[in-house]
């Protein structure tokens, strides 16, 4: 497996210095995204509703939190929820 040594420097040479910080930015901005998904299923676990959906307080799947171990929402709500957008 291969490891990024700079996760927020940009993987295509010759961008400038302001696409280089755009870039850095849109990473930056992703990881703290995924670790504030984190943090809430930490909190989630504190408070002892982890693997419990948040829209309906159903029990979350144990093959989808196996896939994404910060999920919050079972799947029949996840599905719910996209068909709204």
């Amino acid at each position: 497996m291969k490891t990024d040594l700079h996760p927020l420097a940009p993987s295509s040479p010759g961008l400038t210095a302001e696409e280089c910080g755009q870039a850095a930015r849109a990473r930056l901005y992703t990881y703290a995204q995924k670790l504030a998904r984190i943090e809430a299923a930490l909190a989630r676990m504190e408070k002892g509703c982890y693997g419990f959906c948040l829209t309906c307080e159903g029990r979350i799947g144990l093959l989808r939190l196996e896939a994404d171990p910060a999920e919050a929402m079972c799947e029949t709500c996840d599905i719910g929820r996209d068909s709204v957008r």
